[in-house]
C-alpha cells in the first residue's frame, strides 16, 4: 500500500468522509431553484419556457463538460480536479445571485461545469479505492445527493422569505458549504494520487463503442430527465392545485428525500444480485405507474409523488452503480461515467424545457405528464439491457 493515495495516507474512513463532503455540494445549487422558480419568474419577468431553460442549463452544461472531466482528472489527479471544481462552484453560486439577468444564467453555467467534473470523477474514486464495496459506497454517494437535494428544496422558500435578497439570498447560501469543503480538502492534496494512466485512450474509446455502455447511458439520461423535470415543475403543478408556495416547496423536498431510506436497502440488493435487469425494469415501470396516477387520479397527487419518488430513489443509485459495475477498472469507470453523464444529461436537459413548452401549448399538465410516462417506458427497455452482468468491452459487447 503506497503513500500517494488518499486512502493509504488518511485511511478508508477519511475517504468516506471526503466523498460525503463532496456529494453534499453536488445538488443544492441546482435543486434549490425549483421551489423558488415562481419567485424568479415574477421578479425577472420570465416566461415558462425561459424559466424551464434556467433549470435546464445545468443539465446542458453537464452534457458538454462531462466527456472532458475524465481527462481533467487524469491530467491534474482526481482529488486536485475536484478541489478546483469546488472553488469554481463557489464562484458560480455567488455570480448567479447577483442582480443581473446575464449573471443569473452565466453563474448557472459556471456552477454546473464544476458539478459536472465532480459527478464524473466520484465514481472513479469509488472504483479505485473501494472495488469490493461498490454497492455501499455508491449508496453513501447517492444518499448524500438525495439528502441535500431534499434539504435544499425544503428550505428554499423559507430562506427566500427570511434572508436579505429574497430568492437571491436563498440560492447564495450554498456558497458556504462549497467553500468550506474546498478548504477541508486543501491539506489532503499533498497525498493525492498521481494522474490516471490512460485518460482519453483505450478506456474512452471502449465505452463509446459499447452497446452496454449506450444502454447504461440511456438509462442514466431517461431517469435524470424524469427527476429534473419533476423537481423543476412539481411546485408549479401543486400551486395550480391550490397549495401554498411553502407547502409546495416541502412536497418538492419530499420527492428527492424518498431516496434517503432507499440508500439503506440498495447496497443489500446490489450485493445479492450480479444481474440487475429485473430491478431496472421493475422500478422504471413503477415510475410509469406514478405518472399515470398523476394523470388520471390527480386528487391523490401526494401519494403518486411518494410512489414515483421511491421508484426514482432506486433508479438513480442504480444508474450510478452501473458506471462502476459495468467497468473493468477506475479509468474505464471514469470514462463510462463521463459518457453516460454527457449524453444522459443532454437528454435530461430537454425535459424541463419540453415539459414547460407542452404546458404552455396545452394550457394544462396532462400532456406534459404523458411525456414522462413515455420516457418511463423507454427507461424500462434500456434498463433491462443495462442490467446484465457484463463489462464494457467484452467480446459480446461490440457495436456493429
Amino acid at each position: 500500500m503506497t503513500q500517494n493515495t488518499l486512502k493509504s495516507a488518511a485511511g478508508g474512513l477519511l475517504l468516506v468522509v471526503v466523498i460525503f463532503l463532496i456529494s453534499m455540494n453536488l445538488r443544492p445549487a441546482i435543486t434549490a431553484v425549483g421551489p423558488v422558480l415562481e419567485f424568479v419568474r415574477h421578479d425577472m419577468g420570465l416566461s415558462a419556457l425561459m424559466a424551464g431553460l434556467l433549470t435546464s442549463i445545468p443539465l446542458a452544461v453537464f452534457a458538454v463538460i462531462s466527456p472532458w472531466a475524465a481527462a481533467v482528472g487524469a491530467r491534474l489527479g482526481m482529488e486536485r480536479a475536484i478541489f478546483l471544481s469546488l472553488l469554481v462552484l463557489s464562484a458560480g453560486i455567488l455570480l448567479r445571485s447577483a442582480p443581473s439577468l446575464f449573471l443569473l444564467y452565466a453563474g448557472s453555467i459556471l456552477l454546473a461545469a464544476a458539478i459536472a467534473v465532480c459527478n464524473v470523477l466520484v465514481p472513479g474514486l469509488i472504483k479505485r479505492d473501494f472495488p469490493h464495496k461498490i454497492g455501499l459506497m455508491t449508496s453513501v454517494y447517492a444518499t448524500t445527493l438525495g439528502m441535500f437535494a431534499s434539504i435544499s428544496s425544503g428550505i428554499a422558500v423559507p430562506l427566500a422569505q427570511t434572508l436579505p435578497g429574497g430568492w437571491r439570498g436563498s440560492l447564495a447560501v450554498w456558497f458556504v458549504p462549497a467553500i468550506l469543503t474546498a478548504l477541508i480538502l486543501l491539506p489532503l492534496l499533498k497525498s493525492a494520487t498521481r494522474p490516471l494512466a490512460d485518460p482519453s485512450g483505450t478506456a474512452v474509446r471502449s465505452v463509446w463503442r459499447s452497446k452496454l455502455g449506450w444502454n447504461v447511458t440511456l438509462f442514466m439520461g431517461l431517469q435524470s430527465m424524469s427527476f429534473y423535470t419533476v423537481l423543476s415543475w412539481l411546485s408549479s403543478i401543486l400551486q395550480d392545485q391550490g397549495y401554498s408556495p411553502v407547502s409546495a416547496g416541502w412536497l418538492v423536498a419530499l420527492f428527492p428525500a424518498l431516496g434517503i431510506p432507499v440508500g439503506f436497502v440498495f447496497p443489500l440488493m446490489v450485493a445479492r444480485f450480479k444481474d440487475q435487469r429485473a430491478m431496472s425494469a421493475f422500478f422504471s415501470l413503477a415510475m410509469l405507474a406514478g405518472y399515470i396516477g398523476l394523470i388520471f387520479l390527480p386528487q391523490f397527487t401526494v401519494f403518486w409523488v411518494v410512489f414515483s419518488g421511491i421508484a426514482l430513489g432506486f433508479c438513480f443509485p442504480l444508474a450510478l452503480a452501473f458506471f462502476v459495475m459495468r467497468a473493468s477498472n477506475a479509468q474505464q469507470a471514469a470514462a463510462l461515467s463521463g459518457m453516460a453523464q454527457s449524453v444522459g444529461y443532454g437528454i435530461a436537459a430537454a425535459g424541463p424545457v419540453l415539459f414547460g413548452a407542452l404546458h404552455d401549448w396545452s394550457h394544462g399538465w396532462v400532456v406534459p405528464l404523458w411525456m414522462l410516462a413515455v420516457c418511463a417506458i423507454g427507461q424500462a427497455l434500456v434498463g433491462w439491457h443495462a442490467g446484465r452482468d457484463a463489462h464494457v468491452g467484452d467480446s459480446s459487447d461490440r457495436r456493429s
